[in-house]
């Protein structure tokens, strides 16, 4: 099985602070479920990126169980680079910048 470096950007990250925090004041440990979720979802990736759809260019998604959101990605042939973990409620219009902003870096535009 191929081994790919991952990358979770600061953008990703702070994605993934902003709703852990939302979800510790909602439930005790409910937090800990989404973290684990996500750790599961980016596992999935990390075994086979390639399982997941195109939704632009390059991007791929992977939707995480039981919450609802996306984890935002882009592989190459020894990376994965995690750019967005996304709600799916969220203004559409602030991923659309944001992907067009990953997509400009990653092809150099």
């Amino acid at each position: 099985m191929k081994q790919y470096r991952l990358i979770i950007n600061v953008d990703a990250e702070a994605d993934l602070k902003i709703a852990s925090d939302w979800y510790a004041s909602q439930k005790e440990g409910l937090d800990q479920d989404f973290i684990q979720e996500i750790e599961k979802s980016i596992y999935r990736i990390q075994d086979n990126p390639k399982q997941f759809a195109y939704i632009k260019k390059q991007i791929r998604m992977s939707i995480v169980k039981r919450f609802p959101y996306g984890i935002y990605f882009y592989n190459t042939a020894e990376i994965i680079n995690v750019f967005a973990i996304f709600h799916f409620s969220r203004n559409p219009k602030v991923l659309q910048k944001r992907l067009k902003t990953t997509i400009k870096k990653k092809y150099d535009l």
